[in-house]
């Protein structure tokens, strides 16, 4: 599956073609440090194959791959609220570094949240972010997402607590 968006950016799913280009990309700490724990640092050639074969299972397609003119710069991803939360989408997204300040990451945004309020059922995508990670928030604002929250002392990160910011793009009534 491939989203096609302005600029050269396009979303697709993840192909093995994709494989030897993603670790050294995804390897940065100055991306992890904007991400969940949950991301590995280093992200080795182990985390590059194994995220990439988790991708290849899902059906509709939740995570996808962002590139510029056809080549890896980053990536976008989605999980649904479970039993109650399920017309919530949150969304998270990375850049490598020497494409950073270039608008990928916005074109991308939009790119993805129109896909997932025309794919799925959903009211509401969000996306939080930490309170020193000021570019994810204007990426956000520029993707038309609006600040809904500062959640206080929400997260502790390489041993500082500090506010999660959460943004919300609400399905369009017509």
């Amino acid at each position: 599956m491939r989203l096609t968006g302005e600029n050269g950016v396009s979303l697709t799913t993840w192909k093995d073609t994709h494989f030897h280009k993603l670790y050294p990309l995804a390897n940065n700490p100055k991306i992890a440090k904007n991400l969940r724990d949950s991301y590995p640092q280093p992200y080795t050639i182990h985390d590059a194959r194994h995220w990439i074969e988790y991708n290849q299972k899902f059906n509709p397609p939740q995570n996808f791959a962002i590139e510029l003119d056809g080549q890896l710069v980053g990536s976008i991803g989605s999980e649904r609220g479970k039993d109650e939360l399920r017309p919530n989408m949150e969304i998270g997204f990375w850049i490598g570094e020497p494409f950073w300040g270039k608008g990928i990451a916005t074109e991308a945004v939009k790119i993805f949240t129109n896909h997932l309020f025309n794919k799925f059922d959903v009211q509401r995508v969000f996306s939080q972010t930490y309170d020193f990670n000021v570019a994810s928030m204007r990426v956000l604002e520029k993707a038309g997402y609006q600040a809904e929250a500062i959640l206080k002392n929400a997260f502790i990160k390489n041993g500082t607590m500090g506010d999660l910011f959460q943004y919300v793009r609400l399905r369009e009534t017509e």
